[in-house]
């Protein structure tokens, strides 16, 4: 668990704490508004190096190089708590994580044009390219020759299949180079003298390839087995098999592989290296081609001895084609680059921005990245950096994601406030809540023995009081004072606005039909219809009052309302409003 993150002098943080707790393999939602410092956070750990933290001088906390940057995670782990801390001298995190920063590749561009006498220039967008494979292995094959292979085990070479194809799959590459620790075991005296027994066996048998294989299957099969790198390759080579092939086809093959490694280790193992390379660029043209995005001719090249993915003019391709695009080409990378490391994701500026569908295919891409950590018994910490309140919008549809809010506000619910909004559907209140407490009713309702048989506040029975109390808490609102309830604020502004506009309508028939009217949108939408100048402004902050009228079990409910109270330019529309 990722207890917290500390960083000192790092843009527009000077010294700051976030308590998290974030546990791995689990989507994790850091929320906090615009300019809070979310990019600050990424860019710590964007500046991360392998021996110490290397900050780019224009990211240093006020400009000013004097202010030594410094980066600190408190890790939990086996009931032990401890620090690991990244400055200019030294980097510990290293030791235990690799760590990658995802954020948009969009770049303002200034080209200057010599006019004679005078300079102009002209500003642009464009996308930096992204390195896929910094370097490109060496084009290798396997030195594998079948009729050589066959030779060394007399007549019975026949019973052997020809993997000159499957050996250039590239698909198995990994698998291959994943078994080398086991094929080197096989140099041992006990795997020798049983392979030479059994070549000595094979070398003496006769028939017809099927002959052979069936004799081989009760007499060899059993032994083979028991040799763990020939188990190993004949699982892989399975994957790869023609329809047909048994399982003796299957260890045999194994044993072919063996010996051709055994044979020239290096040589093996630099054909690893360059079919993995070919898979990798065939999964990244697969991703690429999954986004649409080849019309553009946006598609991996090679260059220079990488592969990168160059793209055109930001006009000529979407935002959020192109940023989910990247996204997913580089979680590819990291996917095919775990260690013996745990793996620290960050991602800046990526889900704010997509559409409904793109944000569909970035979540399938980290939820695939947390799978293949698990299969490789590896713990990955995604952390989304976003001005979203997760909570109120559909697109994060991760089923086990966890949300933080960094900005922790000190107006907080009030307790029975609270106790009242998880309560408000219970039958014996619904109705009378409903109408008179969290929307306009200009006559009190008194129900203080159905408050107190709840066990919530028993004088807010008397709906009067309750109105005191919201009124109380936005005359703290508009003090500026820091220890509000958020939740009342909003209640108050909906109540208010609603008898604005109730008071509006002249037609006393039209009042009680607007009272019985549903929800705030709904008794705007009869008033306007019943001659009323309704402000879109009251449309507007719909999305600021009702959000205080639902809470969720331990959830920091208060930090994303408190949020929004807190801009300036919305406290002053509510004030405004309330005015009328």
């Amino acid at each position: 668990m990722i207890r917290s993150i500390a960083i000192e002098h790092v843009r527009g943080i000077r010294n700051q704490t976030f308590q998290l707790d974030i546990i791995p393999n689990k989507p994790s939602l850091l929320v906090a508004p615009n300019g809070f410092g979310k990019s600050s956070l990424a860019t710590a750990f964007s500046a991360l190096k392998a021996n110490r933290l290397d900050l780019p001088k224009e990211q240093f906390h006020l400009g000013d190089e004097s202010l030594a940057p410094k980066l600190t995670l408190t890790i939990k782990q086996g009931g032990q708590t401890f620090s690991l801390i990244a400055d200019r001298n030294s980097n510990a995190i290293a030791g235990c994580f690799d760590v990658h920063v995802i954020a948009s590749r969009l770049r303002a561009k200034a080209t200057k044009h010599n006019m004679g006498k005078f300079t102009t220039a002209t500003a642009s967008l464009e996308i930096s390219e992204l390195v896929l494979v910094q370097k490109i292995p060496v084009k290798a094959r396997h030195a594998y020759d079948v009729t050589a292979m066959r030779a060394r085990f007399g007549s019975a070479g026949k019973a052997f299949r020809n993997l000159e194809n499957v050996l250039a799959t590239p698909g198995l590459a990994d698998g291959l180079a994943g078994l080398c620790g086991l094929m080197d075991k096989m140099e041992g005296v006990r795997i020798r003298n049983d392979l030479g027994h059994m070549t000595a066996l094979l070398q003496a048998q006769s028939g017809t390839a099927d002959d052979i294989r069936a004799w081989a299957s009760s007499a060899l099969g059993p032994r083979l087995e028991l040799i763990d790198a020939i188990r190993g390759l004949a699982n892989l080579l399975t994957l790869a098999a023609s329809p047909g092939q048994t399982r003796i086809d299957a260890l045999l093959s194994g044993l072919q592989v063996a010996l051709l490694y055994l044979e020239d280790k290096k040589a093996f193992k630099e054909a690893c290296k360059y079919f993995a390379y070919v898979n990798e660029k065939e999964s990244f043209e697969d991703i690429i081609h999954a986004f649409g995005a080849t019309w553009k001719k946006v598609r991996p090249v090679e260059r220079k001895g990488s592969l990168v993915v160059p793209f055109p003019p930001a006009m000529h391709i979407s935002n959020g084609q192109r940023d989910s695009l990247c996204f997913a080409a580089e979680l590819r990378k990291i996917e095919r680059s775990f260690s013996s490391r745990e793996v620290i994701l960050i991602i800046d500026e990526v889900f704010d921005y997509l559409d409904d569908a793109n944000l569909v295919a970035v979540q399938y891409y980290i939820t695939r990245l947390i799978k293949k950590a698990r299969e490789k018994k590896r713990n990955v910490y995604p952390m989304i950096l976003t001005h979203l309140n997760p909570y109120y919008f559909r697109n994060f549809t991760f089923a086990d994601q966890k949300i933080y809010f960094l900005k922790k506000s000190k107006p907080q619910i009030n307790k029975d406030f609270r106790a009242l909004i998880s309560l408000r559907k219970d039958l014996s209140i619904e109705e009378d809540v409903s109408r008179h407490y969290l929307h306009y009713s200009p006559t009190p309702v008194d129900i203080k023995a159905n408050f107190k048989a709840l066990g919530l506040r028993e004088a807010w029975g008397d709906s009067a009081k309750f109105h005191e109390h919201t009124e109380a808490e936005w005359t703290k609102y508009i003090g500026e004072s820091d220890n509000y309830d958020p939740f009342a604020v909003c209640c108050f502004v909906r109540v208010q606005i609603e008898k604005i506009v109730h008071d509006a309508i002249q037609d006393p028939g039209r009042q009680s039909e607007y009272l019985n009217t549903n929800s705030t949108r709904k008794k705007l939408d009869f008033a306007a219809a019943s001659g009323v100048d309704i402000d879109e402004t009251l449309y507007l902050l719909g999305i600021i009052y009702n959000e205080g009228m639902h809470v969720h079990d331990n959830v920091d409910d208060s930090s994303p309302i408190v949020s929004k109270l807190e801009n300036r330019t919305i406290r002053h529309m509510l004030i405004e409003s309330i005015k009328g």
